[in-house]
């Protein structure tokens, strides 16, 4: 079993990055030192794997789940699923559709964690994932509707498209503020 780490008190690290702040230069040996007396020990630095994509089976059988189906036939007559794809149009033949309902109905695919670029926030991309809590970076439990509107306008300072921001991601931000608005009662 491994040992238990000790936790820095706040005044501990304060006056870690006081130190650091004290170098003339900041060095990358110099910044892994800080990490690892934060961190409470070494720790190897290693390229993080890149995650396997998802499978189409495997979001099949996700989202079959979701639905406590356990065949296509089944959820094509799930009441829930009939009601929540009025008006849409799926297949079910190819990974890309599955991929859609495991985005709304499941979660993130882990490949697309930690995304980078002008339609993502907070790692992901909005506007392949309806994942409002996670874009707001709230907890859905405890949040207020306060918190979500904050959250809204400092995203709105950088994303509407009067400060260059993309009008679709705007948009998309505004349905998931709506969406959750709706939602707290």
């Amino acid at each position: 079993m491994a040992a238990k780490r000790k936790r820095l008190a706040q005044t501990e690290v304060l006056e870690l990055i006081s130190q650091l702040q004290a170098q003339a230069k900041i060095t990358d040996e110099l910044l892994l030192s800080f990490a690892e007396k934060v961190n409470g020990g070494c720790f190897s630095v290693s390229k993080p794997k890149k995650p396997k994509a998802m499978t189409m089976a495997a979001a099949k059988k996700a989202v079959l789940s979701n639905f406590g189906c356990k065949t296509i036939t089944e959820l094509k007559q799930n009441k829930n699923f009939v009601m929540s794809m009025t008006g849409e149009e799926i297949s079910l033949k190819t990974k890309a559709d599955w991929m859609k309902l495991y985005r709304r109905w499941v979660g993130v695919p882990i490949e697309e964690r930690e995304m980078i670029g002008p339609t993502c926030i907070n790692g992901i991309d909005v506007l392949e994932n309806f994942r409002p809590w996670h874009v707001f970076g709230l907890n859905s439990k405890t949040a207020s509707k306060e918190d979500v509107k904050t959250s809204f306008r400092n995203l709105a300072k950088v994303h509407h498209p009067d400060v260059g921001g993309n009008p679709r991601v705007f948009e998309r931000l505004q349905k998931m503020r709506d969406s959750v608005l709706a939602q707290m009662k």
